[in-house]
């Protein structure tokens, strides 16, 4: 009996880095130039409709996409709606995008959901990110 649980011992200490030390390299999708493009591409790009302003409509809009493996954005829809107004005026920013940087598991691009918040804010008059 000691001699079974001792080499069973010895075997769990010999794999055991394999056990644990395994660590995936992953890594987001990103807007090509990082957060600070992405909030720059969305300020020059998104226009608060006049009659919602009129209206005085407000709201935060939640847009998913998918990144798929080439960069380019897919299956865009609004999970969270404020207005439809401004829920169509977030779907067709994100629609005119460029090809993100893709999410990437062990140096391999995988396809990946991105969400992403647009505030619409009529006291700031601008809408946020």
């Amino acid at each position: 009996m000691k001699t079974v649980k001792i080499c069973l011992l010895g075997t769990l200490f010999l794999f055991s880095p394999f056990l644990f030390s395994k660590s995936d390299v992953v890594t987001k999708p990103q807007f090509p130039g990082g957060d600070k493009a992405l909030v720059q591409f969305l300020n020059n790009n998104v226009r608060y409709p006049e009659e919602a302003q009129k209206q005085k409509w407000e709201g935060n809009t939640l847009v998913a996409f998918s990144v798929n493996e080439d960069g380019t954005i897919a299956n865009p829809r609004v999970l969270k709606s404020s207005w439809l107004i401004l829920d169509n005026e977030a779907l067709r920013v994100v629609k005119m995008m460029p090809k993100w940087l893709p999410a990437t598991e062990n140096g391999v691009n995988k396809k990946e959901m991105v969400v992403l918040p647009i505030l619409f804010d009529l006291k700031k008059k601008n809408i946020q990110y």
